[in-house]
């Protein structure tokens, strides 16, 4: 029988945290590998006419998902989880089921049920919306 793979869609957000944490304490018990995933939105910038402020702000948002990505698989290893990361650009919910259905077999998908993007009223942001829509793997929404 093949390891599961879970996919963990990670942003910096608590809901994200949340989802982390419950990917490893399930991991934990059936042995699953861990995938995390971090989406460096780069849409809705002028990249051409604000070139430079967009390279600086891209540079420092790489910075801050591989700092936040080290910790959660230092974390995950912890808890003697095979791990690895990922990390990808373009629009958060797209990359999420893109890369679920394209890298590797993914059969649970785990993220927060709003991000760092969210209303704090926000019962289903759109990312997790769409996801659940659009994902093959199964999805375990975090609130």
């Amino acid at each position: 029988m093949q390891q599961a793979t879970y996919l963990v869609a990670v942003d910096g957000s608590k809901n994200a945290e949340r989802a982390f944490q419950a990917a490893v304490d399930l991991a934990t018990v059936t042995g699953a590998k861990l995938t995390l995933l971090y989406v460096i939105n780069d849409r809705g910038y002028d990249k051409q006419r604000f070139e430079a402020e967009y390279l600086r702000l891209i540079d420092a948002e790489h910075q801050l998902a591989e700092e936040l990505l080290n910790t959660y698989q230092k974390t995950a290893q912890q808890q003697h989880i095979n791990v690895q990361q990922a990390m990808v650009y373009g629009y958060p919910k797209e990359q999420i089921v893109t890369y679920s259905r394209d890298n590797q077999p993914t059969n649970l998908i785990f993220l927060g049920a709003t991000g760092n993007n969210a209303f704090e009223d926000g019962e289903l942001g759109a990312t997790a919306s769409y996801v659940i829509r659009h994902a093959a793997a199964n999805v375990f929404l975090v609130k």
